[in-house]
């Protein structure tokens, strides 16, 4: 069955066509076919599966001098804690070409959106309120919404106009990390609007659905084979249109390659913008292929596909 929409893909380009039956009938067949999706995924990519995994425990230094500066309470703080390394991780594998001050500025923020998603239930009458509240420069009961509002209005340190509200806007949003993630890219200190928006504004839109499709295609061994998880995208997308998940799974693996290179064919011969863009998807996938969060280096271990996990993932 094919549900025929205006795109050629519904969602950006995601296929709505169902596959012929195939063997992934048992949960081995199964297990083999999704590897076999994310290895073919890799190499059209072209991910180098050498690519060092980085750390710098002076920016996970860095970034908990700033959590126990804001004096948020021990219970905050070992929350925070918990999270702390995955934060920064996260932070020095995706963004190793930005200056050190920036990415401590960017390791809070994505602690603090860890928080908000994971103890939100703790506040949540506070959380309903803040994007009001921060609108209209009111406090807030709790201190770590306190400490989110004043970090994202010290976003404007690092970042122009454009780059700072596209920011701001995905945490209000909170349905648009990827965006955040994007636009974190470009610091006005490297890249000044003035000079290189109009030259990175056209790829932002397929750089946020390739960080989302990444995310979806590495993180489906732990959701669907290891959890059977529900209201993601992928088991959304699959309901939505009739399929069986690991079709859509199929699409996303041979779509996104594609998003990737055209990305890069835009910005064929701007010495300047292609190579932290190049960086920046590499060492998103390097992220998600080496953290024991998705465990991706057991659905390889019989061969040894990607390299074992370092202490710090």
């Amino acid at each position: 069955m094919t549900v025929t929409t205006d795109s050629m893909f519904n969602y950006h380009g995601v296929n709505t066509q169902t596959a012929t039956p195939s063997q992934a009938s048992t949960k081995l067949a199964h297990v083999n076919e999704v590897k076999e999706l994310i290895r073919q995924f890799l190499e059209d990519i072209q991910f180098d599966r050498t690519t060092p995994f980085a750390k710098d425990h002076e920016l996970e230094a860095a970034v908990w001098n700033y959590i126990t500066s804001r004096n948020m309470g021990k219970e905050t703080e070992a929350a925070f804690l918990a999270k702390l390394k995955l934060g920064v991780t996260y932070v020095q594998q995706t963004y190793t070409f930005l200056p050190f001050d920036i990415r401590v500025c960017c390791g809070i923020h994505f602690l603090y959106m860890f928080l908000v998603d994971d103890i939100a239930d703790g506040f949540m009458e506070d959380l309903q309120a803040f994007n009001q509240n921060f609108i209209l420069n009111k406090g807030h009961n709790h201190p770590l919404l306190a400490g989110f509002d004043a970090h994202l209005r010290s976003l404007s340190r690092y970042y122009g106009q454009y780059c700072h509200s596209a920011m701001v806007k995905s945490a209000l949003d909170y349905v648009g990390g990827a965006e955040m993630m994007v636009h974190a890219c470009f610091p006005k200190s490297l890249f000044p609007e003035e000079k290189y928006m109009m030259k990175y504004v056209p790829v932002v839109k397929e750089l946020v659905v390739i960080s989302d499709f990444t995310n979806d295609i590495l993180s489906y061994y732990k959701e669907f084979i290891l959890a059977d998880e529900k209201g993601n995208f992928v088991s959304n997308f699959a309901e939505t249109h009739h399929m069986r998940q690991l079709d859509v799974l199929r699409h996303l693996t041979s779509h996104t390659p594609v998003l990737v290179h055209g990305v890069y064919r835009m910005l064929e011969g701007d010495e300047e913008l292609l190579p932290p863009v190049r960086n920046f998807v590499s060492s998103l996938i390097m992220l998600f292929s080496s953290h024991r969060r998705y465990q991706l280096v057991e659905l390889f271990a019989d061969e040894q596909y990607l390299a074992p996990y370092d202490e710090d993932s």
